[in-house]
């Protein structure tokens, strides 16, 4: 494979993603998105308590983080696209270590030093590793913005 074709491959998976994105105004809709969630998050939990009310703001949280990660930026070059990569790559490898890290460990080490009779592992739910890899990457991708700026 000589460098021509290599190059010609990767100009076309970056083409393929450009498919998957949203325009740059989503991003905007995104943020709301995640504000109202958060909002309606926190009135459930200090005043009505409403079992459907917090998971429907917690799945709004998702959503909006998708959508922010997903979005286009205003100038979308080769510079974003490849920080965009960076950070689903570093999303995910962070998003499995904190996985990892948090819950079980954690508790097996409090049970251990507690000395209280060993429970099993506790997992993690779908809620917190996609909110984990959305926000881990979302953060990150403007890090590394603002970094190469």
């Amino acid at each position: 494979m000589n460098v021509k074709s290599f190059m010609e491959c990767e100009r076309k998976s970056l083409e393929k993603m450009k498919r998957y994105q949203l325009p740059n105004r989503f991003k905007k809709i995104g943020i709301v998105i995640i504000v109202i969630s958060l909002v309606a998050f926190f009135v459930n939990k200090f005043s009505i308590e409403n079992i459907d009310v917090k998971l429907t703001a917690k799945y709004g949280i998702l959503v909006g983080l998708l959508i922010v990660s997903i979005s286009k930026e205003k100038i979308e070059d080769e510079l974003i696209t490849s920080l965009r990569m960076q950070s689903y790559t570093f999303a995910f490898i962070a998003g499995v270590i904190i996985t990892l890290l948090t819950n079980p460990l954690f508790n097996y080490i409090a049970n251990f030093i507690s000395q209280r009779q060993q429970e099993n592992f506790q997992d993690v739910g779908d809620w917190e590793i996609l909110w984990i890899l959305l926000s881990v990457q979302v953060f990150y991708f403007e890090f590394l913005k603002r970094m190469n700026k």
